[in-house]
């Protein structure tokens, strides 16, 4: 079983984003072709290129901005009006990360899941995990485990000590004798990984699939004088 969509060549700069930001992230190749415009009140923006193992660049959101809304180009609603789907952000959450998720049942044939993905929540060393799957997981890495619960609920994992190889293993939490999965990831403290658990496409492979976005911090260097 092999991880899918993952991207090692992302980075950012160590610098701050605006106090309030959002970044966005398509789910697969075909909700990235749609093509977007950030928007609120009369303002729009493209959003431009996205990738499904890349966060798109920052977004700035005024303070007081009105109806922030995801417009995609090119489809209109009953009414004539770009189609759009709301923006709202849990309070308190300064940089945001948009999921754009394909949904049949929406006119839209698209849903949005909205995660903070501030450096507070979401730390440099750190592992993310979604579960997408309908089942419970536990992941066990160096001499820990920790449960990774279905319900799209963000689960965090912090290695922590040097920068290394580690030997990691999935098992279903209902039979923690027999590994589903067992690999060797690297841990390194300059970049977080967000990892989905979906099901897998070719179920001799075994269960689940690893969709992984990672980023990696570069130090940004001062200027010469």
């Amino acid at each position: 079983m092999k991880p899918i969509h993952c991207l090692l060549g992302i980075v950012t700069l160590c610098s701050p984003l605006h106090s309030a930001s959002m970044r966005f992230l398509a789910w697969n190749d075909q909700v990235a072709e749609q093509g977007y415009a950030f928007a609120h009140g009369k303002e729009r923006t493209e959003i431009g290129y996205l990738h499904p193992s890349a966060r798109s660049k920052p977004f700035e959101v005024p303070e007081g901005a009105e109806d922030l809304r995801l417009e995609l180009l090119g489809k209109q609603n009953a009414e004539g009006q770009p189609m759009a789907l709301p923006l709202k952000a849990r309070s308190g959450v300064d940089n945001a990360l948009v999921l754009l998720l394909p949904d049949p049942k929406s006119p839209a044939g698209l849903r949005v899941m909205i995660l903070d993905d501030s450096l507070s929540s979401f730390k440099w060393g750190s592992i993310r995990f979604i579960n997408a799957t309908p089942k419970d997981f536990a992941f066990r890495w160096d001499k820990q485990a920790k449960l990774v619960p279905k319900g799209w609920k963000p689960t965090e994992v912090r290695p922590g000590g040097d920068n290394r190889n580690m030997e990691v293993f999935l098992y279903l939490k209902d039979n923690l004798k027999e590994p589903l999965y067992s690999a060797v990831w690297e841990h390194r403290e300059d970049m977080r990984q967000l990892v989905f658990l979906v099901p897998s496409k070719d179920t001799s492979l075994g269960p689940v699939e690893f969709k992984m976005v990672p980023e990696v911090r570069i130090e940004k260097k001062d200027e010469a004088p």
